[in-house]
């Protein structure tokens, strides 16, 4: 059985939610077109509880000397351990998110942050080049904003902007996975007279995107 692992940022959920809509388009498409596939979905905007404060640190410059953890350290790791053996257990990965000033919401920074971890995601070669250790995985990140940055509505490219999606590459690229693709549902709020428009467009690229991944 496939196993999908979503990973979505963004707090406004129940209430009015452009991201919400376009990740619902994406996910019923999804499971329309794989049935029987396992999806464990994360919102961390809701619950990110390891992020990379002093305890991590604290545990990562221990591992070095291979010092041994205090009971507040080594609960922490085993409870952080889980979420990392989550991440690497599954087969697909799909990212959710509204743009934030040009980047992914902090939250979802945090939890990157967490599962970029040594020696399980990735490890350092003898020539000091990184090395990933996730492969025959493949990634999507579906993003909404209100600019029109890749050209979706046929506004000039401004991808190079985009720095969250290219974050989030480099970073999977680091861990092994290199079948990453995005989809956007962007432009409404630059011309809200054709957002309905807009985002219906959006709803077709994600199902057609859904039903390829």
């Amino acid at each position: 059985m496939t196993k999908v692992l979503v990973i979505y940022a963004h707090p406004e959920t129940k209430t009015y939610s452009t991201t919400d809509k376009f990740y619902q388009q994406f996910i019923g498409a999804y499971r329309e077109e794989h049935p029987e596939d396992e999806i464990i979905e994360h919102n961390v905007s809701e619950y990110m509880p390891f992020p990379l404060n002093k305890i991590a640190v604290s545990i990562y410059n221990k591992a070095l000397v291979n010092q041994e953890l205090n009971p507040d350290e080594a609960r922490f790791q085993d409870a952080r351990q889980k979420w990392v053996d989550e991440f690497i257990d599954s087969d697909k990965y799909v990212f959710v998110n509204p743009m934030y000033n040009l980047f992914i919401p902090s939250e979802m920074k945090s939890y990157l942050d967490m599962i970029m971890q040594i020696p399980d995601t990735f490890h350092y070669t003898k020539e000091g080049t990184m090395a990933g250790m996730l492969h025959d995985k493949k990634a999507i990140h579906l993003q909404t904003a209100g600019g029109d940055y890749h050209g979706s509505t046929g506004a000039p490219d401004m991808s190079q902007l985009d720095l969250g999606h290219q974050y989030i590459g480099a970073i999977l690229h680091v861990m092994g996975v290199d079948d990453f693709t995005g989809v956007y549902a962007e432009g409404m709020d630059h011309d809200p007279a054709n957002a309905p428009e807009i985002m219906a467009d959006a709803f077709q690229r994600a199902e057609d995107a859904a039903r390829a991944f």
